[in-house]
């Protein structure tokens, strides 16, 4: 069974990574409490915790407010990712295993049908588990931790590229052109192609910015 802090935290933190809590919303203490069923003390020390990950600013005497990026941020974080990400595809390319491949192959098929079915809830979890693999394999595990700090800053934001015009058939055909680098163990095609991935998905949020806000 769940503990209150950890019902709370997930609730929260669920919350601004899926985009129901807005950039800049206020949240109030006493309001989460009531929802969640936990004391306002739990909340407390709950939003101190998801403060530290960056995705809350908590003010004296205004109380705690959803961090809001601009898109400059955002895409200094990506720029960021890029750099990391080449570094660790450029480790796994000859360390992947051929049961990795095998994986990540069943689970580009089911993005796929994902993708056909607009599910991009889904469809973003299958992507997750995808990469996750490349990180594993690459055994870049400072590399990794930054990677994923960044990417929780980015989840709400790259979560909406998807419904941008073509995206979700381009990511489609990025995670391909990936897939098929690590089987071909060439360190330069998978390096191209996580570049052009990345920069593409940022690019995205450059074009579409009415969607970020």
């Amino acid at each position: 069974m769940k503990r209150p802090n950890q019902i709370a935290y997930e609730y929260i933190k669920g919350r601004i990574l899926d985009g129901t809590y807005r950039p800049a919303e206020r949240l109030v203490e006493a309001q989460l409490a009531e929802e969640i069923g936990v004391s306002r003390n739990t909340v407390k020390k709950v939003l101190l915790q998801i403060e530290q990950e960056r995705l809350l600013v908590i003010e004296d005497n205004k109380g705690a407010r959803v961090h809001s990026l601009t898109i400059e941020e955002i895409q200094e974080y990506y720029e960021i990712r890029k750099c990391l990400e080449v570094l660790v595809v450029q480790a796994a390319v000859e360390k992947i295993g051929e049961d990795d491949l095998a994986r990540m192959e069943a689970i580009l098929a089911r993005m796929d049908e994902l993708r056909d079915a607009e599910d991009f809830d889904a469809y973003s979890q299958h992507n997750k588990l995808f990469h996750e693999i490349i990180y594993e394999a690459s055994e870049k595990t400072i590399a990794v931790e930054m990677i994923r700090g960044i990417k929780t800053q980015l989840t709400r934001f790259q979560f909406r590229t998807m419904v941008a015009p073509g995206r979700a058939d381009n990511s489609i055909i990025e995670h391909r052109a990936l897939l098929e680098g690590f089987k071909a163990r060439d360190k330069e095609a998978v390096t191209e192609a996580i570049i052009a991935h990345i920069s593409n998905v940022s690019q995205t949020i450059s074009r579409f910015k009415a969607l970020f806000n």
